[in-house]
């Protein structure tokens, strides 16, 4: 099995030392995006991504990212993870900037440790602890725009399923876990995000 592993590992390093990818018709060929999430920032989490390409048309974008806050009434950490397969099926090089479309199914893990300040019924605040994991997947669209020869843009919506596990609030009605976005949702998740990075 490690031996399979290994000669497929071998072949798709192989396959993508042949592909010739421009961000833009007057730049060096480049093969690899390093970016970073803006949209990521509203939820309190720092992501990275690293993007490669296999082929022209064909990329594998993963990332990680690092959720901390620490306040009055919140002290949430986590770890975010996501590996996506992206199909781009338009493209337009021009001599200074570069348009595609993708397509990209996606698979998402997270991981929290959370202290959250709640009231008990007489009016005392209580440090409520839990840890637990969310696992989603589903369907991305994406417009990647690259300008100045290295420098690129990322813009994707799509949505897919999430459901979270070993979530164990006492306060099942808090607004913690009801909500869309919120840390203990399970359910159909809507996407939206911003990347910034750069070539390589």
């Amino acid at each position: 099995m490690r031996k399979i592993f290994l000669v497929i590992l071998i072949l798709i390093s192989t396959y993508g030392a042949f592909a010739q990818v421009l961000a833009t018709a007057n730049s060096p060929e480049y093969k690899n995006i390093l970016k970073m999430s803006v949209a990521e920032f509203t939820r309190n989490t720092f992501q990275m991504g690293f993007e490669r390409y296999f082929a022209p048309t064909t990329s594998f974008y993963l990332a990680a990212g690092l959720n901390f806050e620490d306040s009055d009434y919140n002290k949430i950490w986590g770890v975010r993870t996501e590996a996506q397969m992206r199909f781009h099926v338009f493209s337009v090089i021009k001599p200074k900037t570069s348009q595609r479309l993708y397509f990209a199914p996606y698979l998402l893990n997270q991981y929290f440790e959370t202290e959250i300040k709640i009231y008990d019924t007489y009016g005392n605040d209580v440090w409520e602890k839990d840890s637990f994991d969310a696992f989603g997947g589903g369907m991305l669209f994406g417009w990647s725009f690259s300008f100045a020869n290295r420098i690129n843009l990322d813009v994707y919506t799509g949505g897919g399923l999430r459901k979270t596990f070993n979530y164990d609030r006492i306060d099942s009605n808090s607004y913690y876990n009801n909500g869309t976005f919120d840390y203990g949702y399970s359910g159909i998740m809507p996407r939206l995000g911003i990347d910034i990075g750069f070539w390589f």
